[in-house]
């Protein structure tokens, strides 16, 4: 079993763990390690809900004006020349 070590542990990685995380890394610089029992982040939203998605840039998912995302607009498809959307990914989908 490999060892993980880090300055906090967060458990629970719905939008109260994360936005909490985003701002202890940004306000402290800490290594910081996320728990969950859920395959990804978002909580009880990604089984009550699995037809939603986050449909507004990235940008304004940040706390304290952290910037998410690469700031990059989509080039094609019904988005173009809106700013990227939270994916779950690093790339734009168009």
């Amino acid at each position: 079993m490999r060892k993980l070590t880090a300055d906090y542990l967060v458990v629970g990685v719905a939008a109260t763990g994360m936005a909490f995380t985003v701002t202890l890394i940004a306000e402290s610089g800490s290594d910081v390690l996320l728990v969950d029992r859920r395959p990804s982040p978002g909580g009880h939203w990604c089984n009550a809900y699995p037809f939603l998605q986050l449909h507004s840039p990235s940008a304004y998912y940040g706390v304290n004006s952290l910037g998410l995302g690469a700031d990059r607009r989509h080039q094609s498809g019904p988005n173009a020349g809106y700013y990227e959307q939270a994916t779950g990914g690093s790339e734009v989908r168009d």
